[in-house]
């Protein structure tokens, strides 16, 4: 009788136990900074599911579902204005990805990853300000700023890898330029990994470069620092980069974006950042923080002083750029801050703490409220699937069953959706591969699109079969007045031609 009474004793105890812990974990409380980066970093995540999907997101879709069932393409599938020309999938690793995720799980599943490599580049970004003595008040104040300029990026999409391996070259490259212990040893894998997930890969070497100049400046004052070993990651990280299908060819394709600037001419997020747009206004407000910070007397070391510099030059020349400036403003600018101002130290941050319980409730409301307000702008939530909002679906149903193999003049942004569409029975006219079309292409396009003089000699030489564009674009009109064109199908915002 005394063995069942005792162990009626022991589930009893340990039932009381578990209780005990329970409330303990709902009774315990967290900084209260904690509970403003999770409700600005949840509500940053929240955000894509009610965004329009990006344009690129379903030409890299499918083109990760080639890379998984025939291997990475080396000739162009998609378009039949360069039908087998010669394509470099420089971006090949992260398409991949996102097939297999989406095939895997559904659409929510790659919002959450990328979101959630966001957010480790802004929480890398963030420890870094840390480490230098600025406190989290103002870093938190720095870390909203930061996530209203990458918010307005933020979707399914390779470049935000690139954001992270970016901010761990910083971070890595200033804790050592700091004298901290770090691990130096990394930077070559990871920039063979980032080769194949974004050609972003010759960012992470600008910032090696910098160290470099950076230690060069350092020795000039002190004969003791070596360069030996800076120059030797240098060249470990370049040999790493030659690490992909494309081999070292890959260190010289970004040129083409110098060399020939028609390939961006007519993208909005490479164009220079307008400060008559409102959307455009914390870019200038991260801009003039950081540039304050650089001018300052308690401006930050060499390196991080470069890096800060470049990246300011190069948000100004393209608005996609801001990322990077708006990652560096929580170690550039907290640190100024901690240095100039002592109430902007960590040994005065604010000791509120607030429940677990009220903070994990905060974070959940403020992700329903983006979800909420995001669903009734824009009415269409990404979930499961990608939403087709936007996009002209019922325009590319009707080419695909009434016109299949026809050669298809389509808008540029359209093109990513309309490859996932209607490939492989109907090929596009232009997508967002900038890069393979060129900058010719690319002009020819935008004459035609616009209906710019010489648009009917450029038409009739590429000849298309089938045009699909909005009902608002130049050419929609000219060729209703055309008169051997008529209007096929007509969808709410778009239209389809075909010839009389």
């Amino acid at each position: 009788m005394t063995a069942p009474d005792a162990s009626s004793s022991a589930l009893t105890a340990h039932a009381g136990q578990r209780r005990a812990s329970h409330a303990r974990v709902f009774r315990a409380a967290v900084p209260i900074a904690w509970v403003q980066i999770a409700v600005v970093l949840t509500g940053l995540v929240a955000y894509p599911f009610v965004r329009a999907v990006d344009p690129d997101f379903w030409w890299h879709l499918r083109t990760g579902e080639l890379i998984i069932h025939h291997g990475i393409p080396r000739h162009d599938p998609f378009s039949w204005t360069a039908a087998g020309h010669a394509w470099v999938a420089h971006e090949w690793l992260s398409e991949a990805l996102i097939y297999a995720i989406e095939t895997s799980f559904g659409y929510y599943a790659n919002v959450l990853l990328y979101g959630a490599v966001v957010c480790a580049a802004i929480l890398l970004m963030y420890r870094l300000g840390r480490a230098a003595g600025a406190g989290t008040r103002p870093l938190v104040l720095l870390m909203f700023v930061s996530v209203a300029v990458i918010g307005f990026y933020v979707t399914v999409r390779p470049q935000e890898f690139t954001w992270l391996l970016f901010a761990v070259f910083v971070s890595v490259l200033a804790r050592h330029d700091r004298g901290e212990r770090a691990p130096l040893w990394l930077l070559p894998p990871l920039m063979a990994l980032w080769a194949n997930l974004h050609l972003g890969f010759m960012y992470g070497l600008m910032v090696v470069a910098i160290w470099i100049g950076a230690r060069f400046i350092a020795r000039l004052r002190d004969p003791r620092i070596g360069l030996r070993m800076p120059v030797a990651l240098g060249a470990a990280c370049v040999a790493a980069a030659s690490l992909n299908p494309h081999g070292p060819a890959l260190l010289w394709y970004p040129a083409r974006y110098v060399f020939d600037p028609r390939i961006t001419a007519n993208v909005g997020e490479w164009q220079h950042p307008n400060p008559l747009y409102p959307l455009h206004a914390p870019i200038f407000l991260t801009l003039l923080l950081l540039a304050l910070a650089l001018i300052s007397r308690t401006r930050p070391r060499p390196f991080l002083w470069l890096v800060t510099l470049a990246m300011i030059a190069l948000s100004l020349q393209a608005a996609r750029n801001a990322p990077f400036a708006a990652l560096l403003l929580m170690p550039v600018a907290g640190e100024a801050m901690s240095r100039r101002w002592q109430a902007a130290t960590s040994a005065r941050d604010s000791r509120r703490r607030v429940p677990l319980a009220l903070a994990a409730a905060l974070a959940v409301a403020v992700g329903g409220a983006v979800l909420a307000i995001g669903a009734r702008q824009s009415g269409a939530v990404s979930f499961a699937r990608p939403s087709d909002r936007g996009y002209p679906a019922a325009e590319a149903a009707y080419v695909r069953t009434h016109v299949p193999g026809a050669r298809l003049f389509n808008e540029y942004g359209d093109g990513g959706f309309l490859i996932d569409a209607l490939y492989p029975g109907v090929k596009v006219g232009i997508d967002g591969r900038g890069d393979f079309y060129g900058g010719r292409l690319l002009a020819d396009y935008a004459t035609i699109y616009r209906a710019r003089a010489g648009w009917e000699r450029l038409f009739d030489r590429y000849a298309p079969d089938v045009v699909l564009v909005p009902k608002t674009a130049p050419l929609a009109a000219a060729l209703e007045r055309s008169g051997t064109w008529r209007q096929a199908f007509s969808g709410r915002d778009e239209v389809v031609f075909s010839r009389r």
